[in-house]
């Protein structure tokens, strides 16, 4: 991502410059000192404090199904959510027009002008190389070969990243979510598709084509197995409640899903030996009905008992990993923070 980070590092550079009067001078704030029956000697000292409302940063999950986006104030607050459904087979060109929409609306939604969007996050399914470009998405074709970065750019001159959802959700983990704090985290996406993120020392790692953690293209892993089996019994909640309440055909289903899909995660683990495995996406809700099992067969599988935790950011996990993904871009550029790349990855 280095070069994807310099050119935003440029942008955003141009932006804050064009856009200092109206919304970067704004950044402190004067504190009113509460009033005393004293007088005091001299000229008053004068308090500020940070105002993390004098600018915005908006994240944006571009879905197969579904378009979200969250915008986040200076301070990391999420301020408003914003979200439409979208036929799973809509063409480019209509997928990134209601992508725009809600930004815009979730923009709207916390008050703010274009000029106060600092930055924006994009996250998508695929492979996204260093300039916000689709290389391979098995889930919207079609969307191969887009310029997410140029085609998402709806807040003037506010600087773009995109990301891998995967990814970018692994990042959400690691700052909001049941990650918060760990430094080395497995996140194993779960739904209609299976895939995953990986952070180490607090760095997302994307590897050499952005491709690490997509471990469900191997038949190996067990993971095509585990979402074929899945896929095959209807409603995935249903499943998991009839496993809580002792199914026995269920409680086997559930047992053979958690066991499909240890083997990939064990893989996972086994390499990077992590402190943490996520289970986020739509199954998370199953919580300890998924989390029980896999735990039993991970222990058979790996050196060391692993940690499984079930994610607690639902639906906006990835819109909020690109949120975040933006608001660190700004953050080196409004207060010249510099971090030492460790290998290529976001941290």
């Amino acid at each position: 991502m280095r070069s994807a980070l310099l050119c935003a590092r440029w942008a955003a550079a141009d932006h804050f410059r064009t856009n200092r009067g109206s919304a970067g001078a704004g950044l402190a704030a004067d504190v009113r000192p509460e009033p005393t029956a004293a007088r005091p000697v001299g000229r008053p000292a004068r308090r500020f404090e940070f105002n993390a409302r004098a600018g915005h940063v908006v994240g944006v999950d571009v879905g197969v199904s579904e378009i979200r986006a969250v915008t986040v104030d200076l301070r990391g607050t999420v301020v408003a959510h914003e979200s439409a459904l979208i036929a799973a087979n809509s063409s480019t060109d209509e997928r990134l027009t209601q992508a725009r929409s809600v930004m815009r609306r979730c923009a709207k939604a916390a008050r703010v002008e274009d000029t106060g969007v600092f930055g924006v996050g994009v996250a998508s399914t695929g492979i996204i190389d260093n300039n916000g470009q689709v290389i391979l998405s098995f889930r919207i074709p079609d969307l191969a070969g887009t310029d997410l970065s140029e085609a998402l750019r709806v807040f003037g001159t506010a600087p773009v990243l995109v990301g891998n959802d995967a990814r970018l959700g692994t990042l959400a983990e690691s700052w909001l979510g049941a990650a918060r704090g760990i430094g080395d985290v497995v996140n194993v996406v779960t739904g209609r598709h299976l895939t995953a993120g990986v952070m180490l020392d607090g760095a997302v790692r994307l590897g050499r084509h952005g491709a690490a953690g997509e471990i469900a293209v191997l038949p190996e892993a067990g993971w095509r197995a585990a979402l074929e089996l899945i896929e095959s019994q209807g409603d995935p909640m249903a499943l998991f409640a009839a496993a809580g309440a002792g199914e026995d055909a269920a409680i086997a289903t559930v047992d053979q899903f958690a066991a499909d899909l240890s083997v990939g995660i064990a893989a996972i683990v086994l390499t990077v030996d992590p402190d943490c495995v996520v289970v986020s996406g739509p199954l998370a809700e199953a919580g300890e009905h998924l989390l029980a099992p896999l735990r039993t067969h991970l222990a058979q599988r790996c050196l060391f008992p692993i940690d499984v935790k079930a994610s607690t950011l639902g639906p906006d996990a990835v819109a909020l990993g690109a949120a975040r993904l933006a608001l660190t871009q700004v953050e080196r550029d409004l207060f010249d923070v510099e971090q030492v790349e460790k290998g290529r990855g976001w941290g």
